[in-house]
């Protein structure tokens, strides 16, 4: 196996960077999403048996909105917080709307995400792959017997190949380019009055008003908070890569109404990219030996263990017993 990356292993320079990344099970339950992410929580225990490496934190994801109620039964692992309740276990949050309760899912939490990768890609080089960063695709072809990559050190040739190239699926596969939209979202670390009360033993990852945010890792300082929106229509190869104080104002604005203990002075601030459209993972029409990842929209790298594992099934065996039917490429 050959894996090649235009940047580095691993990189902050595409949408997985950031350090960190929300997982939680509860809203898949009942869906397509559910045996994705439950294979996907499988293979995160898996490569932290192989590399002796945490990726995957359960420390809760906490939902908050109003009027929430249990919808299933198989959410057994999921408490409901009556208002005082939310209040007197999480008062960190301040001035929520009348009516805000909270689904704590204790299989949620956090997954490393530059860590994972960089895991992932020490287990494949343990077990025979070979690995070549800084090493940008130009072009492929393909014909009966297999397909050739060009890149800008020179020609592979393969019996399969996988695109898994984020923001620049486009750029790989040209006929998603009318599908596809990138844009530019940032994410912001800030000095809590008090760090205790942030670190992952007394504060979940949680989601309220299409903001979202981590507790303080203990390698890494600040209380991270990010918006769940479009963003700003962006080239993934001239990104502002530079955050402004329109990035710190938009975090700000939640942080001052509803966590003000976290609204202390900036420790970090990165850029990332969401890309919209899809989600895809299939043969790419018309080849047999070209298949695509295209998960999209800001939220997928939870399930990315699984869709690896789909995509090795589809390169090696032509099927996968995974169910991603949900998202051929039409």
């Amino acid at each position: 196996m050959l894996g090649l990356e235009q940047f580095d292993i691993a990189h902050a320079l595409g949408s997985s960077g950031g350090i960190s990344r929300q997982t939680k099970v509860m809203p898949y339950l009942g869906g397509p999403y559910e045996p994705l992410i439950l294979r996907a929580n499988q293979n995160w225990q898996a490569l932290e048996k192989d590399t002796k490496k945490q990726v995957l934190h359960r420390c809760g994801y906490l939902q908050l909105a109003v009027n929430q109620h249990l919808s299933s039964d198989k959410e057994t692992e999921v408490e409901l917080l009556d208002e005082s309740t939310l209040a007197h276990r999480f008062p960190q949050f301040q001035n929520l709307p009348k009516g805000t309760n909270g689904l704590l899912d204790y299989h949620g939490g956090l997954l490393r995400s530059e860590l994972a990768i960089a895991s992932n890609c020490h287990v494949a080089l343990q077990r025979g792959a070979h690995i070549r960063a800084e090493e940008p695709v130009i072009d492929w072809s393909a014909d009966n017997s297999g397909v050739t990559i060009t890149t800008k050190r020179g020609k592979y040739r393969a019996k399969h190949l996988v695109i898994a190239a984020g923001a620049w699926n486009a750029t790989i596969l040209p006929q998603l380019r009318d599908e596809l939209q990138v844009t530019r979202v940032s994410l912001g670390w800030f000095a809590p009055d008090s760090a205790e009360s942030f670190t992952m033993e007394h504060f979940p990852t949680w989601f309220h008003k299409d903001y979202y945010g981590f507790p303080i890792l203990p390698d890494f300082p600040g209380f991270k908070i990010a918006k769940h929106w479009y963003g700003d229509p962006t080239d993934p190869d001239h990104i502002t890569r530079t955050p402004n104080l329109a990035d710190e104002h938009l975090l700000r604005h939640y942080l001052e109404r509803h966590l003000p203990s976290a609204n202390g002075t900036v420790l970090a601030f990165k850029v990332c990219m969401y890309t919209h459209g899809g989600p895809w993972l299939d043969f790419v029409p018309g080849q047999k030996r070209v298949t695509i990842i295209a998960a999209c929209n800001g939220g997928e790298f939870k399930f990315s263990s699984a869709y690896g594992e789909a995509l090795a099934d589809l390169a090696t065996e032509g099927k996968t017993e995974l169910p991603v039917g949900f998202m051929a490429l039409q």
